[in-house]
């Protein structure tokens, strides 16, 4: 085992640790303040850990680690822990601590669990040799955790707004897509069965969601200031990646044009950026009209998240194929 993956299984043995150090203090009253410093020292290890290994493979590889799915989950994790720190330097919300270490041990959890193939370091395929590789790739990929850090935090606020049954479809909704991810990954399943199941599933828990928002709205629900937190970080979270998102699909369609002779192909994956782009674009719009509620809102976040999911991991583990297709697992 080379150091640069025994410091990122490192980053993600710390991140399960500050997770229950988290969990424990949201239990200790009295000791809350100092526990969740705590969480915070060992997020920072996390960090740091994570921060050494790029730099260490970036050396190791003579180029910017994000040639395949396992560096750009390292750079994902990157970017949700400074999200974290930066968003806990301008609130305070305890709850953000465990949220984005959760989330982060499952990066960690999936990365590793990738094939052998994903972990080495390999020559770049001949579409991958070009500058816009570093100008494209990582813009897309902060984004994609500040989207989903958003999302997460949009269930957050559909929970602590007593719209319990949609936070809880929110919540079916995402596991279908990290159980498709996990079994796309670690098995050899068809993908129509894989298609079907995402589909179907997504679609089952999106018609739950709106039938509870809907039955949820007839019960009065008293004003929090916990779920007010979560809705104006959520939508922090967003406004900041959706620029980014935007920048990462012109350069897209900038090296698209460079490497296959034209902007845009309609090619899946292209297709379904531009959905995730759409769907931010009502998001910010709606949120600009002030004409939806805000846990309305907050499961429009949510459908993001799902695009956000599939756009990211779906052409790894669904098998949509296409001009994208590298990307694709090979076990």
């Amino acid at each position: 085992m080379s150091a640069e993956v025994t410091i990122a299984n490192a980053a993600g043995l710390s991140s399960v640790a500050a997770f229950w150090v988290f969990v424990i203090g949201s239990n200790l009253r009295r000791a809350h303040q100092t526990i969740e410093r705590l969480g915070a020292f060992v997020m920072m290890i996390c960090f740091t850990c994570v921060n050494v290994a790029l730099i260490m493979r970036t050396i190791e590889a003579s180029r910017f680690p994000i040639a395949n799915l396992y560096e750009s989950l390292l750079l994902f994790a990157w970017s949700m822990l400074a999200a974290y720190f930066l968003l806990r330097r301008a609130y305070s919300l305890n709850n953000l601590g465990w949220l984005t270490a959760l989330s982060v041990s499952t990066i960690f959890l999936y990365a590793n669990w990738l094939p052998a193939s994903q972990h080495d370091i390999a020559p770049l395929m001949p579409a991958l040799v070009s500058n816009w590789r570093a100008i494209h790739v990582p813009p897309l990929i902060v984004s994609y955790a500040l989207l989903t850090l958003g999302g997460l935090l949009a269930v957050g606020h559909l929970w602590t707004s007593n719209r319990r049954g949609t936070a809880i479809a929110s919540v079916a909704a995402i596991a279908v897509s990290i159980s498709c991810t996990a079994i796309g990954a670690f098995s050899s399943v068809k993908p129509l069965f894989l298609q079907l199941w995402f589909w179907g599933g997504t679609a089952v828990c999106l018609a739950v969601m709106a039938f509870s928002l809907k039955a949820e709205r007839l019960n009065p629900v008293s004003a929090s200031s916990r779920a007010d937190l979560y809705d104006e970080i959520s939508q922090r979270c967003i406004s900041i990646a959706f620029p980014l998102l935007t920048f990462g699909i012109i350069t897209g369609a900038l090296w698209a044009n460079h490497a296959w002779g034209a902007y845009w192909s309609f090619d899946p994956k292209e297709s379904m950026s531009l959905a995730t782009w759409f769907s931010y674009a009502a998001y910010l719009h709606l949120r600009a009209k002030a004409d939806m509620s805000d846990a309305s809102l907050s499961v429009v976040a949510v459908l993001g998240l799902l695009l956000t999911l599939v756009t990211y991991f779906g052409f790894s583990f669904l098998g949509f194929g296409g001009l994208h297709s590298y990307g694709q697992l090979s076990k």
